[in-house]
C-alpha cells in the first residue's frame, strides 16, 4: 500500500511540472507579446486588463470553491502561502503615480 502511495504522489509531482512547464510557457509568450508592445500605452494596458479578468475568473471561479473546508486543510493551505510567496496581488497604480510622469521635465531632442 505505501508503494501505491509513493506512485501516487511520483505521479501527482509529474503531472505539477508539467503544469509548471505549460505555465512557464504562458508566462513567456505573455512577456513576449509586451514586449512587444513596448512604448504602446494602450496595448499594455489592455494586456494587464486581460491578466486582471483570467485573475479574477481563477479567483471566484475556481480558487474559491477549491478552499479547504477543514482547519487542518485550511491550515496547511495558509502556511503554503506564508512559505512559497504570499497572496497573489495585481497591483494597480493610482492616478497620482501614473500624473507623476507628466510632472517631469520632458528631455530636449538634440
Amino acid at each position: 500500500m505505501a508503494q501505491t502511495e509513493i506512485q501516487s504522489q511520483n505521479q501527482s509531482q509529474q503531472g505539477q511540472t508539467a503544469d509548471l512547464s505549460e505555465l512557464e510557457a504562458i508566462s513567456d509568450r505573455l512577456w513576449q507579446l509586451a514586449q512587444d508592445q513596448e512604448g504602446n500605452a494602450a496595448s499594455l494596458l489592455q494586456i494587464l486588463r486581460v491578466v486582471e479578468v483570467v485573475h479574477k475568473h481563477i479567483r471566484d471561479d475556481l480558487f474559491q470553491p477549491a478552499l479547504p473546508t477543514s482547519r487542518h486543510e485550511l491550515f496547511n493551505l495558509l502556511r503554503d502561502i506564508e512559505t512559497n510567496g504570499g497572496w497573489p496581488h495585481i497591483y494597480r497604480m493610482k492616478i497620482n503615480e501614473i500624473c507623476q510622469y507628466l510632472e517631469q521635465p520632458e528631455e530636449l531632442e538634440a
